[in-house]
């Protein structure tokens, strides 16, 4: 049955489109609650979420135990971590080593604080361990990739708006000599490697890209890229904002790869759904170039979120998260391809993140990634287009039901199935 939104619903529609800007064009679609895999508009419509909202719930939304750690805190209001030591702090910083093995962290706020943090910390490094030359150590990323749209991550990207230059120099895809890294082209990073390593600190790669449509790399690229970068004295530095914390299936997947990052970004899940949290975790030779100072935000490991993400690490283990994970990664997996649906090529990803590659030839105007999604929305499940609208990111909560999983993508087949012959638009736009 297509939902159809109320009056109220329309006026908070039009007041977000009276006064907000920014943000990730959201489709018009007013949410109030969350719980596990569902979600529920302004009206008390009932959604399957295959989002988890750009991959941050993989425990689930309002997960019990890490809403009780944040609201236990946010009662304390005890905000004492930025002129006086944090416990909670400490704690944290314990918690990560003990589950994903890096003695170091520092916290911030969201992934792109996190990516730029690691650049910081990164030509710091080179500075003062590999005597890189004064405002030389530079930072190499690969195509389609995205670490964020602040100014200094953005100016890692490929693809740049021009209405917001000068972009940040030393930075990007692009060596100093002007060798084009290729995501997944080991030849390229080689060749900038050889040529430019003597002013190179950095390399920053996503292990699987997440914004470019979930786009897989090759088998062996990520722990040959590490290795590359250890011949030539270069940080190896892993995006794990989007895959880590058992969205791929582990609690790190370039460690699973065969990688042992000298940094890795975190973000997302880190604080469980609940609360504004990131991190760059490294080993001890790397982050004691880290002075007081360096590195902060006034709200930066705020007790509500650092005892989110305590919560958060410790349901990651209890709950088996990363083996939910790969389980319910498989079933969706195998439950899309037994459709046969005619325009899916195939499907992308590990664990629960996941995409639909779309057949070229076969998407177009009427049949593209932006529409079916709308069209999701309006049948009950939250799904995002990625790819420029070639593929449908999937990335539903590990902790999704089977049942829910099934339904899921019976909605989405039938979509799928109806949305050529559909005139008009779709939620009003699309």
């Amino acid at each position: 049955m297509t939902i159809k939104l109320s009056e109220k619903a329309q006026q908070q529609i039009q007041l977000y489109d009276d006064h907000i800007v920014g943000g990730f064009t959201p489709y018009p679609l007013p949410l109030t609650k969350a719980l596990n895999a569902k979600v529920w508009d302004i009206d008390g419509n009932e959604y399957i979420d295959f989002i988890s909202f750009f991959a941050v719930a993989n425990m689930g939304h309002s997960h019990p135990k890490i809403v009780k750690a944040s609201v236990d805190a946010i009662q304390n209001g005890a905000l004492i971590n930025t002129a006086f030591l944090s416990p909670s702090y400490g704690q944290l910083g314990a918690t990560i080593n003990k589950v994903l093995g890096y003695p170091k962290t520092v916290c911030m706020l969201s992934g792109a604080d996190a990516t730029d943090t690691a650049a910081k910390i990164a030509r710091k490094w080179g500075y003062k361990k590999k005597n890189i030359p004064k405002d030389k150590a530079f930072i190499l990323t690969t195509s389609a990739c995205y670490h964020g749209i602040t100014i200094s991550t953005h100016s890692m990207a490929s693809k740049k708006d021009e209405s917001f230059g000068p972009y940040l120099p030393s930075v990007g895809p692009v060596s100093p000599s002007g060798i084009e890294v290729v995501f997944d082209d080991l030849e390229s990073l080689e060749k900038a490697l050889e040529k430019d390593h003597s002013t190179i600190a950095g390399f920053m790669v996503e292990t699987i890209q997440g914004s470019a449509g979930i786009i897989d790399a090759s088998e062996g690229y990520i722990k040959k890229a590490y290795e590359l970068c250890q011949k030539y004295n270069v940080l190896f530095i892993a995006d794990e904002v989007q895959t880590g914390l058992g969205r791929a299936g582990y609690p790190l997947m370039s460690v699973a790869l065969g990688a042992k990052p000298d940094l890795v970004c975190l973000g997302k899940a880190l604080g469980g759904a609940v609360a504004p949290i990131s991190a760059v975790i490294g080993t001890n030779e790397v982050m004691s170039i880290v002075d007081g100072g360096d590195i902060g935000s006034t709200m930066a490991a705020n007790p509500p979120a650092t005892e989110a993400a305590i919560a958060a690490l410790n349901v990651l283990v209890d709950e088996d998260i990363c083996g939910q994970s790969l389980k319910k990664g498989k079933l969706l997996r195998e439950l899309i391809m037994k459709e046969k649906i005619l325009e899916i090529d195939h499907v992308s990803g590990s664990g629960v993140m996941a995409a639909l590659a779309f057949k070229t030839d076969l998407t177009d105007d009427r049949f593209n990634g932006r529409r079916l999604a709308a069209l999701c929305a309006e049948n009950g499940l939250l799904v995002i287009p990625g790819g420029g609208g070639k593929r449908l990111r999937i990335c539903p909560p590990a902790t999704i039901s089977e049942d829910e999983l099934e339904k899921g993508v019976k909605i989405l087949a039938d979509c799928c199935r109806k949305l050529r012959s559909i005139e008009g638009a779709i939620l009003g736009k699309y």
